[in-house]
């Protein structure tokens, strides 16, 4: 119905004139035939059913009393249903399979919906089909429905990556962040590793992490990593994207964000650049921040429900965030990424130059000792520059005969060329900057403690006054 009558309740005045008719004249007949049924002027009982994506895409002229009054929510796929519609697809095509079989690949199919588990089946005997042709078997085994789900991506997730494809190994692509690292270990690791005894805790884990920091010191790179480690589909957002887009479509696309997120559990949800997204309400005077923000509450205080959705967030400008999103149950895991010191660098170093020609005199922890104030992304550029001059020093020594090749080999990265280039690198934050980045942070810091504090004195002072009263 929602692509019959195309509606955004933020911009009504929008609609086209055709959807306005259409509109009209599905009102018209709804209200005639609800008349006339009443009436009994000869209509006989007639049943009227309509799909949405969402109830907030449809005009409240279809959705009032008497019309479409009867909303049913349809929830995705649980692992019963799943079973369910796989014996029964199974059944069809006379095949046969284990009860045992179909529990465990209906348990890893999450996002899949009814269609997409009847396609998976029919790939399934594709690649089951030389076996059950050369024999009397009709029995379908695991490796066919693995086989099957191999290259297979279920409607829901066709614009989800599994994880970032330039960081394919986990924590060993992260260098430095030792504590960031445990802290988004404690969050994660432990409800991916045991999820059936922590859906039973009786209380709500946290699983919504900031991470806050100046420019270039790896908040987005280890998030990647977090997906890369534990093979979560990533569903990575950029705020100033989303605020550029039409009035009243951000909302919806925050809304269908979290929606695609618990349909592709286990997800991790990453909104990068997060304070231009939810900027401190009324600061900036316009409404369209303001309700993206209070969409943004709704979704995180509602998402118990989304079970297997990790939401991390990043920023190098945490004041500017709306205060209501640091709250209990909402972004209330801050993690601060601070330019890397002395230990931290040489770690990074070694991590970046893994993939590149080292020669066995260049020295990563005289470069770590030469880099004070350098973030992780100046410590590559170093890298970066070193190899792009050794391969021009390789040019001047070889030109080469004319054909484009040099040399088989790629040339090495010496001490020497290292060395060269690191003493001309300069960080890209000034030493000045870096002050007042940390007084920032630090006041940032400093003022999240005392709100925190201001709260439980005042649960402290509540608690008293209540016990006097109840002793008068």
């Amino acid at each position: 119905m929602d692509s019959l009558i195309p509606f955004s309740p933020d911009n009504q005045k929008s609609q086209s004139s055709n959807s306005s008719a259409i509109l009209k004249y599905l009102v018209d007949m709804l209200d005639e035939y609800r008349d006339k049924s009443h009436s009994m002027c000869g209509y006989g009982p007639v049943a009227f059913l309509a799909s949405a994506k969402s109830l907030k895409c449809l005009p409240q002229e279809l959705t009032s009393s008497g019309r479409f009054d009867l909303h049913v929510q349809v929830p995705g796929l649980s692992v019963p249903a799943r079973i369910e519609i796989l014996r029964q697809t199974i059944d069809k095509l006379h095949l046969l399979c284990s009860a045992e079989i179909i529990s465990n690949i209906a348990s890893k199919c999450d996002g899949y919906d009814a269609y997409d588990l009847e396609i998976m089946v029919d790939k399934a005997v594709l690649a089951a089909s030389d076996r059950l042709l050369g024999s009397s078997s009709v029995n379908l085994v695991e490796e066919d429905f693995l086989k099957a789900m191999m290259n297979f991506s279920p409607v829901a997730m066709r614009d989800i990556s599994k994880f970032s494809p330039e960081i394919s190994n986990g924590w060993e692509d992260v260098g430095g962040l030792s504590e960031v690292v445990n802290v988004i270990k404690e969050t994660i690791e432990l409800p991916l590793k045991y999820p059936k005894f922590f859906a039973g805790a009786p209380v709500r884990l946290r699983s919504n992490i900031l991470l806050y920091g100046p420019t270039g010191c790896g908040k987005t790179h280890v998030v990647k990593a977090v997906a890369a480690a534990y093979s979560l589909r990533f569903i990575p957002i950029k705020g100033p994207e989303l605020m550029n887009m039409y009035i009243g479509s951000t909302e919806q696309y925050v809304r269908d964000t979290f929606a695609k997120a618990a349909a592709a559990a286990p997800c991790l949800l990453f909104f990068d650049e997060f304070e231009s997204l939810v900027p401190q309400r009324g600061k900036h005077g316009t409404q369209v921040t303001d309700r993206v923000v209070n969409q943004f509450l709704t979704e995180l205080d509602g998402v118990e429900t989304l079970t297997g959705v990790f939401v991390l967030a990043a920023t190098n400008k945490p004041r500017e965030i709306d205060a209501a999103l640091l709250r209990p149950g909402r972004f209330d895991r801050l993690v601060f990424c601070d330019f890397p010191q002395c230990k931290d660098r040489l770690d990074i170093l070694r991590v970046l130059s893994k993939e590149l020609p080292m020669a066995s005199d260049a020295d990563l922890e005289l470069v770590a000792s030469m880099t004070v104030g350098f973030s992780g992304a100046d410590l590559k550029a170093i890298l970066t520059d070193a190899g792009l001059e050794s391969a021009k020093e390789a040019v001047r020594h070889h030109p080469g005969d004319g054909s484009g090749d040099i040399t088989q080999e790629l040339p090495l990265i010496t001490r020497g060329t290292l060395m060269s280039v690191a003493s001309k690198a300069r960080p890209s934050t000034s030493e000045e900057d870096r002050r007042s980045l940390r007084e920032m942070f630090s006041q940032f810091s400093t003022s999240r403690k005392s709100t925190i504090s201001t709260e439980k004195r005042r649960e402290a002072n509540g608690q008293s006054q209540r016990v006097a009263v109840a002793e008068s």
